[in-house]
């Protein structure tokens, strides 16, 4: 039940010919005075109309249309809902609840007091209007999809009236006589935005958005959204950010949130029947549109009172039910008793077409006709949402009981994160991504609906490839201005222009030895831009062989013409495999492309971080950011407990670099880094560990407590992160972003986890009398909460299992779970890949800055975890990477990589150095910048300097207890 009407419907009906102007969007875009006309007759006010519809072919009355076809296909054929995998049912079009009757009784539904949707969204917009509007610049054009009867549209409007020049609105909708009736009321109000009606699909009006020079908002109000499902909407918004927006340009979405399902249920149940109206009146539209189709078939003009509808309205009720996990309210019409549906005789040829009889169709007495779904969305769906359709959530708004969100997003520039559909294959070679793992199959049987994500192929495909170096680019030609690309903001670390041509002569290198094939031209660059530099941080002649750049650098031009060719030759190489009958020809081959791809995703945090020192002037902001203001929210510190073990593994299994050399890849065989293997076992004792790490706001009281009794300044700058920027107060301090420097004190930046060395966050640690956690601890944490946390959201069972247990500790809990189902946890925990870290994690530059933690507020939301079954929310994965308090060395029977010798083995510190400015420890997780193919893979091991002040790295606190 929404305001406007189910994109996939508007094709439904036959376009008929119109004698509305046809003049291209093109022109109306620059001045709409160019295509605006007058509306003369019942119609006042002055605004634009531009008719986008298809023009009916001329034999259009002697064809069925499409809205025909597919009432017959629904109710002759059943289907399973998205996302559920069990019931089957008939189906009605949703198109068909807004005739003119419909929209009437939608419209009463609107002002029925179970009905809190459209009052929330109104409460929304009157208390958030300027910071709204605050998105919308001047000399821009709002574009809304379905303009309804613009109740709450004109709330928006008249505030950009007053506060904004130069806006075009656009009211799109696909007949003629609501555009004329919403616009025609409300034009005339209006001095500083001109309006125009554009009658056609969204793909027939959409496409022509993307020529235009101007900044585009779009707004998809009404929950408009809820009527699809999760794989429908992002198909929806990939089909708006292709055809309509550029870089920056936005989308506000209305999103019901989940909720008490009383509450959602007495808003499509209400006391006075109304909705049990509007659904029926469905069945009534079906017989029109069947009579209207006869008649037309006839040749005649009016519909024949002789022919009988399908349905006998009386002998059906309306009924529905909620589904908490999904979120989603079905809707539908009910046979009270048996009912025969009889077909036309003009029809019988289309009935059997679709379904292979054309024999009558019986209903039997309960059984259902699906007719509409209202999804209810949890708090991570904007998030997953926007990587999944190629946007970036920006800014969320919410009335005051929490139950309904207006959501910004906004097309970026660049980022990693693949869209859902190119997640998606029926191919199974090594290019494509896989299914679900067998144990994550294994427990979706079990338990459910279990979300995980999907094994990445051993070689990263075209797309991603892709994905990447548009975050390379953006970054180096971008970001970072031409003539700054000499520049070393970083003494430790080369000019930028090294890592222009380090990553290119690096993938050549490898290609080269993959096809076994001569170097790209020209060959000297391979020498030149090899290895980079990672000198000892107390004394930077230290270093590792690396290779020696040139005495005067190549131009820039050259240097990309070079990345180019390399570029071309990847590309190449990986098309000629993603075919799934074409075998990688080794898997040393395929060794050597995937350890490019990691590589070249591992400097992209590189170049970040020294980025992030320049003066923030020099900076080329990639993308319009809003930082929310902070509102003293506390952070939410709960502890989690785990018993340990003694048999908890580490590292990577079946990954023998000399003993795959020749051999062929495997489907689903996983790659990593020489450190990572062989897999071994180590014992952890019980022991508590935060579920957030320390914040901005948390750190900068640390600071300022420590700095206060100190003599000099030189406590302050030791414990200063690097990763901040004085502001003007004396005690506030902005967080070193691309996109700003947001203010701790006043804005989100308090929330988000601090950026410091590992001597930092020692220091914190002592302070607290806490520790900072062994890598073992924090892979056993992180992968162990992530698998109990998923099969307690999707699973009753489970969750009730925790409800009873609420004493005991993480892992205890889910060794006794999987034990009663015959299920040992090591094959759950234990695989390379965590199939189970929250889709909405902070990775793959979707933003370009860190994102807050959990606060005490969004713990209390309705479909928060611990709402659901007691246990603290906690947060592992992306905005930074962690600190561990493991040094970084081999596991037992280390080999160093033939490819890449000196990868680990460079920087392997002994033992009796463990507490050198220099030494190197473990850091795990990922940031906001980091792959998502690297931070979902839990064996991954990253590492740095102990006092190396740059990294994109937080860490929490942690301490031992008795079992």
């Amino acid at each position: 039940m929404v305001d406007t009407i189910h994109p996939e419907a508007q094709a439904a009906f036959e376009p008929q010919p119109s004698s509305e102007s046809s003049s291209p969007l093109s022109s109306a875009l620059p001045n709409t005075e160019d295509v605006a006309s007058e509306v003369t007759g019942s119609i006042q006010g002055k605004y634009g109309f531009v008719d986008y519809r298809a023009a009916a072919s001329p034999d259009s009355h002697k064809r069925v249309p499409p809205i025909v076809a597919q009432i017959i296909e629904g109710l002759t054929k059943r289907k399973r809902l998205p996302e559920d995998s069990n019931q089957l049912n008939r189906s009605l079009p949703l198109v068909l609840l807004y005739d003119d009757k419909g929209l009437e009784l939608f419209d009463r539904i609107t002002y029925l007091p179970e009905y809190y949707l459209t009052n929330c969204e109104i409460e929304v917009l009157e208390t958030d209007i300027q910071e709204i509007i605050a998105e919308i610049p001047d000399d821009s054009d709002v574009i809304e999809l379905g303009c309804g009867s613009l109740r709450k549209t004109q709330l928006l409007l008249e505030a950009l009236d007053q506060a904004r020049s130069g806006i075009t609105y656009y009211a799109i909708d696909v007949m003629p006589l609501p555009l004329h009736e919403s616009l025609g009321a409300l034009a005339q109000r209006f001095k500083n935005i001109s309006c125009v009606a554009l009658c056609g699909t969204y793909d027939e009006v959409l496409t022509h958005f993307k020529k235009a020079a101007r900044r585009k908002t779009l707004l998809w109000l009404g929950s408009s959204i809820g009527n699809c499902s999760t794989s429908d909407a992002c198909k929806f918004l990939s089909n708006i950010v292709d055809r309509a927006l550029v870089p920056n340009d936005a989308i506000i979405v209305g999103m019901d949130r989940k909720k008490d399902p009383k509450v959602i249920m007495d808003a499509y149940h209400d006391s006075q029947k109304v909705t049990d109206e509007f659904e029926l009146n469905a069945l009534s539209h079906v017989n029109n549109v069947i009579a209207d189709t006869v008649a037309m078939l006839k040749g005649s003009t009016s519909p024949d009172p002789s022919v009988d509808g399908l349905f006998d309205v009386s002998k059906f009720d309306y009924t529905g039910d909620y589904d908490e996990v999904t979120g989603r309210h079905s809707a539908y019409l009910r046979a009270l008793e048996d009912v025969a549906i009889r077909w036309p005789r003009e029809l019988l040829n289309t009935v059997k077409s679709i379904c292979g009889s054309d024999a009558d169709l019986v209903l039997k007495q309960g059984e259902q006709i699906f007719i509409e779904a209202s999804y209810k969305f949890g708090k991570a769906a904007p998030e997953i949402l926007a990587r999944d359709s190629g946007l970036t959530h920006s800014v969320e708004w919410t009335d005051s009981r929490g139950y309904y969100t207006l959501n910004l997003f906004r097309k970026p520039l660049a980022t990693m994160s693949p869209l859902s559909s190119e997640l998606t294959s029926e191919n199974n070679n090594a290019i494509q991504y896989g299914a679900p793992t067998d144990h994550a199959h294994r427990l979706s049987t079990l338990f459910g609906n279990v979300v995980t994500t999907r094994q990445p192929s051993a070689i990263p495909r075209v797309s991603e490839w892709k994905h990447m170096w548009s975050v390379w680019d953006a970054l180096t030609l971008s970001i970072i201005s031409k003539e700054k690309l000499f520049c070393r903001p970083i003494d430790l670390r080369h000019p930028f222009i090294f890592y222009l041509g380090h990553l290119p002569a690096f993938a050549d290198i490898h290609m080269s030895r993959a096809e076994s094939a001569p170097l790209t031209e020209p060959v000297s660059y391979a020498e030149w831009f090899e290895r980079g530099i990672d000198p000892n941080i107390e004394d930077p002649t230290i270093c590792h062989s690396h290779s020696t750049p040139p005495a005067d650098w190549p131009e820039i031009s050259d240097i990309l013409a070079y990345r180019d060719r390399v570029r071309e030759r990847i590309v190449n190489w990986v098309s000629r495999y993603e075919d799934k009958d074409v075998k990688v020809p080794s898997a040393e081959a395929a060794r050597h492309l995937w350890m490019s791809f990691e590589h070249e995703a591992m400097h992209i945090e590189t170049l970040l971080y020294m980025v992030l020192q320049m003066n923030p002037a020099d900076i080329n902001p990639p993308a319009q950011v809003t930082f929310v203001p902070y509102s003293g929210a506390k952070v939410y510190e709960r502890w989690i407990r785990f018993d340990g073990g003694d048999r908890i593994t580490l590292g990577l299994a079946g990954d023998n670099e000399v003993a795959l050399q020749s051999e062929m890849l495997s489907p689903g065989h996983v790659f990593g880094w020489d450190n990572e293997s062989p897999q071994t076992s180590v014992t952890v004792e019980p022991f508590e560990i935060r579920t957030q790490p320390i914040t901005n706001g948390e750190y900068l009281k640390f600071l300022i407590q420590q700095s206060a009794g100190a003599l000099d300044t030189s406590v302050h700058d030791d414990l200063m992160p690097k990763s901040w920027i004085r502001l003007g107060s004396s005690n506030d301090y902005g967080v070193r972003t691309v996109v700003g420097n947001p203010s701790i004190l006043s804005t989100e930046a308090s929330l988000w986890p601090v950026l410091v060395s590992h001597k930092q966050a020692t220091a914190y640690a002592n302070w607290c009398g806490k520790r900072l956690p062994s890598e073992a601890e924090w892979t056993h944490s992180s992968r162990t909460y992530h698998l109990t946390q998923t099969l307690a959201r999707v699973s009753d069972f489970a969750a009730a299992m925790f409800n009873s247990q609420a004493n005991e500790s993480v892992d205890g809990y889910l060794d006794k779970l999987l034990s009663a189902h015959g299920i040992d946890p090591r094959e759950c925990t234990w695989a390379p890949y965590d199939m189970f870290v929250p889709q909405d994690a902070n990775i793959d530059l979707v933003h370009w800055h860190p994102s807050s933690q959990v606060t005490e507020e969004s713990a209390k939301m309705y479909d928060s975890i611990e709402q659901r079954v007691g246990l603290p929310e906690a947060r592992f994965i992306g905005s930074a990477w962690e600190w561990t308090s493991t040094q970084f060395q081999p596991f037992e029977g280390f080999t160093p990589s033939p490819m890449y010798a000196g990868y680990s083995a460079d920087f392997f510190d002994p033992p009796s150095a463990r507490d050198a400015d220099s030494t190197h420890y473990v850091v795990k997780g990922g940031s906001y910048a980091t792959h998502h193919r690297i931070a979902h893979r839990q064996t991954f091991r990253n590492w740095y300097q102990r006092a190396y002040p740059y990294v994109l790295a937080t860490f929490r606190l942690c301490e031992n207890v008795t079992k």
